[in-house]
C-alpha cells in the first residue's frame, strides 16, 4: 500500500462452481421434491454437466435449509380441553407424582447416519 491511499485490494474468493442454470435446475429439484437429498442433486448436475459439485455446494446454492418434516397434526381444542382435563384431576397430587414416569422423545444416536428425513425448506416456512 501507498502512503496517503487508503485503497485495499480485494480479498479472494472461490470461484462460482455452479453456472446460473445449474443454481436454477438446484432450486427446481428442492422445490419439487422436498425430500431429496443433497448428494442427489449433486450426483444429477454431476451428470448432465460431466463436473463434480459437492453436497455442501448444494445446500448452500439452493437458498433453502433442511428441517425435520412435520410428523403430527397440531392440536385441536378438543385435545387442549382433555389435556386440560387430565392435569386438573390431578393437580392435588403430591406422593402420587413421584410414580410418574415422563418419557423424552429426544432421539440419541451413536451412529453417524440416524435414518432422520428432512425436508428442504425456506426460512419463512
Amino acid at each position: 500500500m501507498q502512503e496517503g491511499t487508503t485503497n485495499r485490494r480485494g480479498r479472494s474468493h472461490p470461484p462460482q462452481c455452479t453456472t446460473s442454470r445449474e443454481d436454477r435446475q438446484i432450486v427446481r429439484m428442492t422445490v419439487t421434491n422436498r425430500s431429496v437429498t443433497s448428494r442427489i442433486i449433486a450426483q444429477h448436475i454431476e451428470s448432465v454437466t460431466h463436473h463434480s459439485v459437492s453436497a455442501r455446494t448444494i445446500r448452500g446454492q439452493s437458498g433453502l435449509s433442511t428441517r425435520r418434516p412435520l410428523l403430527g397434526l397440531p392440536l385441536t381444542e378438543n385435545h387442549k380441553r382433555l389435556h386440560r382435563q387430565w392435569c386438573d384431576e390431578r393437580s392435588m397430587w403430591v406422593a402420587e407424582w413421584n410414580e410418574v414416569v415422563f418419557i423424552d422423545e429426544s432421539r440419541i444416536c451413536l451412529q453417524h447416519r440416524d435414518g432422520q428425513i428432512r425436508v428442504w425448506r425456506e426460512d419463512t416456512e
